[in-house]
């Protein structure tokens, strides 16, 4: 009876068996598993596979995850498969559902599916299987864990170490069994050093200099000097306005020239201060946050602006705005996070943990900037930090120094009313001839006759426009007699003598019947139309029925913006009056409806420039004044009657009787004085101050001429784009595929939460997330930071994808050294040229770059540096290299940016408007430092793109370093390098000696660094005297060679003699060591 149960037990036991048993593995697997280490590390061995084969439909990304089944995260082990298998049991094979799919050959089950084209190597299945069988443990992605120091790794040579930098490297060395490379020439190494921290030569002085110097800390004091020297931030510069995407000009279609330039010019002298690396970030990200910040902390905040931003006339103003606030979250994630943020506007990142909330939860931080979509085409995108001078600044406290009284004293009652009481007495016997005076009363229009004419003979005239043929506005019974009524693009126009600044006052009258609820658009205005970004005052309707009251210099943030809380009411006639006292203040602004005061909502009150035009009197022309249309906005079904304009400050009295109490004024003037209660005498007291008081208007004529002086000045000066948050957090939504009209999930600033959530104690603001960067539990910033420093010494990063420490992203080559360094410089106080010091003065930087044969075998890369890099130096490391050898370099630091050599017709092929042609420069210009060249990015100079400079229409991390033809074109052909040679010749004849290889010898010195091997002078000398029995032959082949740039010629010098040298020189910047860092 007992024995079914016996067997039942019996085949328990075998399935059990089996199932702990090993399954059989295909051959080539088995294979491949005797090849891999036998210490499996998920980080270094098994997550770049999962990534790349596993992740695009088992990874982070929410949305595409298949089966409910996610390979990033350690609840794999918890997933049942349609098998009834665990997606993963640690040490069992046979019970892990993923082992079974990697090694299946059925296309239904196989994984990575036939679909997806995606497969797995006999090794990369190998590597998957031993880390099965070792437990599948999981652990967090090498990156996202806080930077701690080890201890120094022990070494055998230890002679050979120099600082704590050699033995990470060293000991990698030693367990290759490898040996570092001897150290490199002295010739090599001051080479090396100066292009590293200055990106120039160093001068046959300096090299003669080292090689003489026989004391022990020789080496050091190059590097000492180096690093004082004015050039090395010009150095670091370079690097970081590829980061930081700098440009002359904004990109898009019409590419108009900016300002950048200053903040350009802060990065370098940041740097030659060794301003702290913590403060050199916390200013670019939130300098306007700080307490009571200085000038040079705003400016730094143009790093949020350097985007690209379109001019573009009609583009969707908010469409644009919601690319600059996704391109600042896509330079943040790369400069200081080294990820991919990018990747999650869409949906979550499909390798990263950063899900699409996260993106715009970073994008929250950014998205309260006081700027708009389009730009203007004359002065700078606001909002803008204005570049006084020393000399402006006290010509400004002077003029000040004189408005100061004036203001006051025409605020202050007392002043007048001595003069008010004998005017009151005065008006008393003659009330009809005040009541009926209107002083300063520029055009009344009353819209009764067919074409508008004004009742007054001034010379302020209107017409009728309209942008469509055979339309225009046509006459609609009105307030008093016949109105005019606008229904789209069309209006009325007047000339030049409603063109008000700043600094002027006057006042607008106009009755209006707005006739569709929800109607918007201009009502009217004095603008320079969107190109100039509304320059000018407008009044324009909302479509909730307030108004919208703007004085612009350029919108939104410099200039005055007003919202009334009063509605009009659709198809009822309504009176509005604005008046301006001239102050550029929101308080010097006066609105009324139906003679009432409307009060405010006060977006923006700082109007600190002109009205009209910008820096020199530049605009996109003036526009002259306008009912129902301003450029290419109008208004529908409105009508407008019994128009005036004044050119001063209307009283509320005289608004009263403009609204339709046609007798306020007499009333009051009638009034006997006794009589008059205290509000109705104040309302008289203004309608005199305003109309009458001789005293007053002097006051005002000075305030005027003052105000004026104060505008021209601070017009005129340079400008330059910063970041200034709005008074309250623009709200930010998760946006539906990336899209501005699709917003869903409201979301606040916060920080991704994989990477390091944000302390509740810090400000959620850019303030508090630059300290969220600098955290000592951050564990990507200090590690981007060091590995973009090593990047520039080494040619490649510890981490060579310097701008992805993500899933995708290469793996640190010495992971332990990476974090001894960002431990390091941030316990140095983010010292920079500390950090930099201590990477140029170990042993592993000072090696010759030559390989051996073992080197080559065993670490064909170099990413165990067992030998100095070697790779062609940046586009303007070479310039600069002939021009410094050449004696034609320019070495003043900052300022404006120049335009040397460049073909003709470049810039004029590709540009539609604005900025259309390029104006070679003279003189020095054609010899500066190339990171001044202007960068327009539409038509970046073709030499430089010829050597890998990046366009900048996007933050850029590291240069690609190619090798092409074209390359040699450029050292050939270009003028700015015949003209080099050209006069590198007149130098060897000058100073390098009286014999052929003399000379040769210091061209080869002043280009190379070095002496000439004595076969490499022999083919040279061989070149001299061919080149130079061709030259006497043809003299005017040399006549045509030294006529090439624009420096003169030295008429001293034999012409065939000169073309040799020059000849050789240009040979020589065509030489391998010309261009290539040994």
């Amino acid at each position: 009876m007992n024995h079914p149960a016996k067997y039942l037990g019996l085949l328990v036991l075998l399935l059990n068996l089996w199932s702990c048993s090993e399954p059989e593995l295909p051959q080539e697997v088995k294979l491949a598993m005797a090849k891999i280490p036998a210490k499996i590390d998920y980080n270094q061995h098994v997550k770049p596979i999962l990534s790349d084969r596993c992740f695009a439909c088992h990874g982070p990304d929410k949305n595409k995850v298949e089966n409910d089944l996610r390979l990033d995260l350690p609840t794999a082990h918890e997933k049942k498969a349609e098998s009834g298998r665990f997606a993963l049991v640690g040490g069992n094979l046979a019970k892990s559902e993923v082992f079974h799919r990697i090694i299946s050959t059925d296309p239904e089950l196989v994984m990575p599916t036939p679909e997806s084209h995606l497969t797995l190597t006999a090794k990369e299945k190998a590597i998957l299987i031993k880390w099965i069988q070792d437990g599948a443990e999981y652990k967090p992605h090498w990156s996202l864990v806080a930077p701690q120091k080890t201890k120094l790794p022990k070494v055998e040579n230890i002679a050979w170490v120099k600082n704590p930098i050699d033995r990470f490297v060293l000991a990698k060395l030693e367990e290759k069994q490898l040996k570092p490379n001897p150290e490199a020439s002295r010739e090599t190494l001051i080479r090396r050093l100066s292009f590293d921290l200055t990106g120039l030569p160093p001068t046959i002085a300096e090299i003669d200099a080292f090689l003489n110097d026989k004391s022990p800390n020789a080496y050091e004091k190059v590097v000492d000097r180096l690093l004082q020297s004015p050039h090395f931030g010009e150095r670091l510069a370079v690097d970081w306005l590829d980061v930081a995407r700098y440009a002359d000009t904004h990109g898009y279609q019409d590419d108009g020239l900016r300002n950048a330039y200053p903040w350009r010019d802060w990065v370098i002298n940041a740097f030659n201060k060794n301003l702290p690396y913590d403060k050199f970030i916390t200013w670019q990200l939130a300098g306007d946050l700080l307490p009571n910040p200085t000038r040079e902390q705003i400016m730094a905040t143009c790093f949020l602006r350097n985007h690209p931003q379109s001019q573009e006339g009609g583009i969707v103003d908010e469409e644009y705005r919601t690319e600059y606030v996704a391109d600042r979250v896509n330079t943040f994630g790369k400069t200081f996070l080294a990820l991919s943020t990018e990747c999650a506007r869409c949906h979550d990142h499909k390798y990263d943990p950063i899900s699409q909330k996260n993106y715009y939860q970073l994008g929250a931080f950014f998205n309260s900037n006081n700027e708009s979509g389009e730009i203007p085409y004359t002065g700078e995108a606001s909002p803008t930090l204005i570049l006084t001078t020393p000399e402006t600044e006290k010509l400004l406290t002077y003029i000040r120094t004189n408005i100061k009284p004036l203001e006051k004293k025409a605020n202050n009652p007392e002043a007048y009313a001595q003069n008010f009481d004998q005017w009151l007495a005065e008006a008393a016997k003659q009330p009809e001839k005040y009541a009926a005076a209107k002083p300063g009363l520029i055009g009344h229009f009353t819209f009764d006759e067919k074409e508008p004419k004004n009742a007054l003979q001034t010379p302020l005239t209107a017409a009728y426009r309209s942008g469509e043929e055979g339309k225009s506005p046509v006459a609609v019974p009105g307030k008093f007699g016949q109105a005019i009524r606008v229904d789209g693009d069309m209006g009325i126009e007047f000339n030049e003598h409603l063109t008000f600044d700043r600094h002027q006052p006057f006042s607008i009258s106009v009755w209006v019947n707005s006739g569709n609820p929800g109607e918007e658009g201009p009502l009217f205005n004095r603008t320079n139309g969107e190109l100039d970004n509304w320059r000018g005052y407008l009044c324009g309707l909302n479509k909730d029925g307030t108004l919208r009251i703007r004085f612009t210099h350029v919108y939104p943030a410099n200039g005055i913006e007003l919202v009334t809380h009063q509605k009009l009411t659709p198809k009822k006639w309504q009176h509005l009056v604005l008046t301006y006292d001239g102050s550029s203040k929101a308080k010097g602004v006066k609105f009324y409806i139906n003679g009432q005061a409307a009060t405010f909502k006060v977006v923006n009150d700082n109007l600190q420039q002109s009205m009209l035009y910008a820096k020199d009197k530049a605009n996109w022309g003036i526009h002259h004044f306008r009912l129902g249309q301003a450029s290419i906005k109008s208004i529908t079904n409105v009508a407008f009657d019994e128009f005036q304009a004044y050119n001063r400050q209307l009283s509320p009295l005289e608004v009263t009787q403009l609204a339709g109490q046609q007798q306020a004024i007499l009333h009051l003037l009638k009034t006997p004085k006794e009589q008059l209660t205290a509000a109705q005498r104040e309302k008289l007291f203004r309608f005199y101050l305003f109309a009458f008081d001789k005293q007053y208007a002097q006051v005002q004529a000075e305030l005027l001429q003052n105000r004026a002086k104060e505008n021209e000045l601070l017009t005129n000066q340079e400008e330059v784009m910063v970041y200034k948050e709005l008074p309250r957090p623009r709200p930010a939504f998760i946006l539906d595929r990336g899209a501005y009209d699709a917003p869903k999930e409201r979301v606040t600033p916060t920080t991704p939460e994989n990477v390091l959530a944000l302390n509740k104690n810090l400000p959620r603001n850019r303030l508090g997330l630059s300290r969220w960067l600098l955290s000592k539990d951050q564990p990507l910033f200090s590690r981007v930071a060091v590995n973009r420093f090593w990047q520039q010494c080494f040619g490649q990063g510890l981490v060579k994808t310097a701008e992805d420490f993500g899933n995708q992203g290469d793996l640190p080559t010495h992971p332990e050294l990476l974090d001894w360094l960002a431990v390091t410089f941030r316990e140095s106080g983010w010292n920079v040229k500390g950090l930099l010091k201590t990477m140029v003065m170990s042993a592993t930087y000072r090696q010759s770059s030559v390989p051996t044969e073992q080197s080559k075998t065993l670490d064909p890369d170099n990413i165990l540096f067992s030998r100095a890099p070697s790779y062609r130096m940046s586009a303007e490391m070479i310039r600069d290299n002939a021009l410094a050898a050449s004696g034609l370099l320019v070495k003043k630091v900052g300022g404006k940016s120049v335009y040397p050599y460049q073909p003709g017709g470049v810039w004029e092929a590709l540009a539609v408007r604005n900025a259309v042609k390029y104006e070679q420069g003279k003189g020095e210009d054609l010899y500066r430092r190339s990171l001044y060249t202007i960068w327009k990015r539409s038509s970046p100079h073709p030499a430089m793109i010829n050597f890998d400079v990046p366009d900048r229409y996007m933050c850029s991390i590291r240069r690609q370093k190619t090798s092409t033809p074209l390359q040699a074109l450029v050292l050939l052909n270009d003028v700015q390098y015949v003209e080099a040679s050209r006069v590198l010749g007149e130098r060897m004849l000058q100073e390098g000696g009286s014999t052929p290889e003399a000379q040769i010898t210091y061209a080869f010195r002043a280009l190379t660094s070095r002496f000439p091997r004595p076969d490499e002078l022999k083919i040279l000398k061989n070149l001299y005297q061919e080149e130079l029995a061709d030259f006497e032959k043809h003299p005017d082949r040399a006549t045509k060679l030294l006529q090439e740039g624009e420096y003169k010629i030295n008429k001293t010098l034999r012409p065939a003699k000169l073309a040799t040298c020059a000849v050789v020189a240009n040979t020589l910047m065509n030489f391998d060591e010309f261009v290539i860092k040994r």
